[in-house]
């Protein structure tokens, strides 16, 4: 067979990793131990500099012969995690996360009876090759097919009520494919919705919701069966909205999935949120916090009290910014208790209590109970009545740094949204320290991207917005300004985008505002005097990070049209 590497690359690049790099022993540090931690492509290359025998090969991009793949079988390759990605002759070289394991390279020598040459990679990577073996829509239609799709409700309940370790259960093994490849995906969502002919699935991808697959009507109650049994809930109820939890194990992660049901007319639609506890807490950079935006609210959670409140509609990553606030402020020095709901990611040093309220334990009362903890940092999740609101007010005045979230369009409005719970003006303008207004945008996809123009409609209100600017960032702007588009790849399914970035605006707390506060003034004059002290507003955070090559001036006026 001819040697067939397309679009692969062997590299064996020095990269430092700040964690393994710790440790000067070589020994302790296997590939296997340090891929589980961080499936990334920088440990994978850090490992392959320990070793003269290793290399690191990147797969993200890479299509694998078919006739190669096939020497493989995919139950092997799967069970695994190892790939065959060429054939050289005698040799044939694959891909392990961990290519030190013997047992399996052996396994794989007999199998093929070629040699074996093995290369390092990351999981991501491998998941990437598998999916090749078959499509998800291949995938499905072969379990559907082993389904007998003409038995009654009553026996479609008892088939999937099978183990989930079951893979030979039709039904599970449809909704072990659904979970399995939006999980791979990196999608945040799983919509199942019936409609009157057929069942869609969609996964939301970069906040942006793509069909996935149609599944037949006639397996509709015996999936949703399926779904409710794993998240432990009522098979019968079809009336009422109900809400649970999945937790399952994915490429060797720990994935949950919060589940929730409603009626519709034809059916029940199932939305699932996807939850990866080994993707860890995002930096404030990783986030796109940057410039004096990011100044500003360092400053503000870094007083010795008081309050920094993140808003934005439902999905603009509001929890995710809160993390990465706790991640800058932690030490062991300091007391941190959350009140959350749901416990989204576990952070090591910080208190997790997570809420209940079929018990009564709400956030009003965690926050009521997190006081007498002896706190330095309280995080609460939400702040939706004026009980919770009350509380953290009061505790960030008595000596306490306090972080919550408020469901407001723009910073500005969530001073008059706390006096519309009825907080005192007063109470307001002496807590708060920061808000920060946000919304996620896409990025664009880095492998097609180019430079495009804008229109001449857009340029003037390009130079508007830039004009209204503080000076200091319109003086740092290029004077040559750039925007730019994906043409669409493999890389990015020919979407343009990959990734999403967060869009900011950071209201610093000055004796402007908290006049106005007092005032009780409206939202918008709140904005306009937090122009007038040099904040960087969403819309213009937004264009900046266009001229970087972060996103595009489409996706700017997407999530920041009023």
């Amino acid at each position: 067979m001819a040697d067939e590497k397309d679009d692969i690359k062997s590299v064996a690049v020095p990269v430092q990793i700040r964690d393994a790099a710790k440790s000067n022993d070589t020994n302790v540090i296997t590939s296997a131990e340090l891929i589980k931690e961080t499936t990334n492509e920088e440990a994978a290359q850090y490992l392959s500099t320990k070793s003269v025998d290793i290399e690191y090969v990147d797969l993200s991009k890479a299509t694998v012969n078919k006739e190669i793949l096939n020497l493989i079988p995919e139950h092997i390759a799967r069970k695994f995690l190892v790939v065959p990605i060429a054939l050289t002759e005698n040799t044939l070289t694959i891909a392990m996360v961990d290519p030190q394991d013997v047992e399996t390279i052996e396994l794989i020598r007999r199998k093929t009876g070629y040699e074996v040459k093995a290369q390092l990679s990351t999981q991501d990577d491998i998941n990437h090759v598998l999916d090749q073996y078959t499509g998800l829509q291949a995938e499905l239609e072969e379990a559907i097919e082993d389904a007998d799709l003409g038995v009654e409700k009553k026996q479609e309940v008892k088939q999937v009520n099978e183990e989930p370790e079951n893979e030979n259960a039709p039904t599970a093994r449809i909704v072990y494919s659904l979970l399995k490849r939006a999980v791979r995906e990196k999608a945040s969502d799983i919509h199942i919705e019936p409609d009157e002919k057929e069942v869609a699935v969609r996964f939301r991808l970069d906040g942006i919701l793509h069909k996935k697959v149609s599944l037949p009507k006639e397996i509709q109650s015996a999936v949703i069966s399926r779904l409710k049994i794993l998240a432990n809930l009522k098979i019968d109820e079809t009336r009422l909205p109900q809400d649970g939890r999945i937790q399952l194990i994915i490429d060797r992660r720990d994935i949950d999935f919060r589940m929730s049901t409603i009626p519709v007319v034809t059916g029940e639609k199932i939305v699932l949120r996807i939850l990866d506890k080994s993707v860890g807490i995002l930096t404030l950079d990783q986030l796109g916090l940057l410039g004096d935006s990011r100044v500003v609210l360092e400053e503000g959670v870094t007083k010795s009290h008081g309050m920094t409140l993140v808003t934005g509609p439902t999905g603009s990553g509001k929890t995710t910014t809160l993390y990465a606030l706790l991640g800058q402020i932690i030490n062991p020095g300091i007391n941190i208790l959350t009140v959350e709901d749901p416990v989204e990611y576990r952070m090591p040093g910080v208190n997790q209590s997570q809420i209940n309220a079929d018990i009564g334990y709400t956030f009003a009362s965690g926050l009521r109970a997190i006081v007498r903890q002896d706190p330095n940092v309280i995080m609460v999740g939400e702040i939706r009545d004026k009980d919770t609101a009350e509380m953290g007010i009061q505790a960030s005045l008595t000596g306490h740094i306090v972080l919550s979230t408020l469901h407001t369009n723009d910073a500005a409005g969530a001073m008059p949204r706390l006096i519309d719970m009825g907080i005192e003006p007063f109470l307001i303008a002496s807590s708060i320290n920061t808000i920060i207004g946000q919304r996620l945008g896409r990025k664009v996809c880095q492998n097609c991207k180019e430079a495009v123009a804008p229109t001449e409609a857009e340029q003037q209100v390009i130079n508007g917005i830039i004009a209204d600017m503080p000076d200091k960032t319109r003086k740092e702007m290029d004077k040559s300004i750039s925007f730019f588009r994906g043409k669409g790849c493999g890389d990015c399914n020919n979407t343009g985008y990959k990734g999403r970035i967060g869009i900011f605006e950071v209201l610093r707390v000055t004796e402007g505002i908290k006049k106005l506060v007092l005032e009780k003034v409206a939202g918008s004059t709140i904005q306009k005097q937090a122009q007038e002290d040099n904040m960087i507003t969403m819309i213009q955070d937004g264009i900046m990070k266009a001229t970087q090559g972060l996103t595009t001036l489409e996706e700017v006026w997407r999530v920041t049209k009023e």
